[in-house]
């Protein structure tokens, strides 16, 4: 290798000659036949002086490429190569380039040529999290977040889902407290239990229950359908009803 780059290195200075153009079209047809990226990029820039085709070179690394694009390019010729690096990644799902957009409109773009080349919900909800919807609003993040929870319900991974709810409450509670975003109740009640004769809610925290005339109540999971066992003072027969249904939620 060292040799190689002694012998070419001279004929980039002195190209009009007819040696250098001798030698630029040799090592020319020896770039196709290598196989190390790193020596046929050097290569290429030796022979040709241009380093379009070295940040063409797919092989490398795309932040070490990006790292040779802001050292040698120009301004006007890095941010060519920006826009034609964010075209390529959400024409190919080249999930890399959110070091350019960021987590923005243009990078979800780039999120969505990603699932649909990966099928990795998993990696487009996480993401999408930290800016949608307190930065702005897609509705492909409430979708990649609703299929993630489908997903680790499906698997049966209800402590997993319920942790990603509760971190994504946390990052939108730190959205609302900063500012970012009207704050409001972004998390529905998902259990409401009531008693099976009086038909008064048990958690309500506005409404004063005597423990005497509603007696006792036990909640439980069957089948991902919450039931309520009552046992009034004025019923007859202790009572079993449905009160909600959930999914993903477990009851001690």
């Amino acid at each position: 290798m060292s040799g190689t780059i002694a012998v070419l290195a001279p004929s980039t200075s002195n190209s009009s000659s007819a040696r250098g153009v001798e030698l630029r079209e040799h090592y020319g047809r020896l770039i196709i036949r290598l196989h190390d990226p790193y020596f046929r990029a050097m290569l290429a820039h030796l022979v040709l002086g241009d380093w379009n085709d070295v940040l063409d070179e797919e092989v490398i690394p795309f932040r070490e490429r990006l790292s040779i694009a802001f050292q040698f390019l120009d301004d006007r010729a890095l941010a060519t190569y920006l826009r034609r690096t964010v075209d390529h990644a959400c024409a190919h799902g080249d999930i890399d380039a959110l070091i350019v957009t960021g987590l923005t409109p243009a990078g979800m773009k780039v999120l969505q040529a990603y699932v649909d080349r990966t099928g990795d919900v998993q990696t487009a909800a996480i993401l999408s999290s930290y800016v949608c919807p307190q930065r702005f609003k897609d509705r492909r993040a409430e979708r990649w977040l609703n299929a993630y929870r489908d997903l680790l319900d499906g698997f049966k991974l209800y402590r997993q889902r319920v942790s990603l709810d509760i971190e994504r409450g946390q990052i939108l509670h730190g959205a609302m407290q900063n500012g970012d975003m009207v704050p409001e109740d972004w998390v529905p009640r998902q259990i409401l239990i009531r008693c099976h004769y009086c038909n008064k809610p048990v958690s309500n925290p506005s409404t004063s229950l005597d423990p005497q005339q509603m007696g006792r109540v036990r909640v439980f999971l069957t089948s991902h359908v919450v039931f309520a066992d009552s046992c009034c003072a004025n019923s007859l027969f202790p009572a079993r009803t449905v009160v909600a249904s959930c999914r993903g939620v477990q009851c001690a």
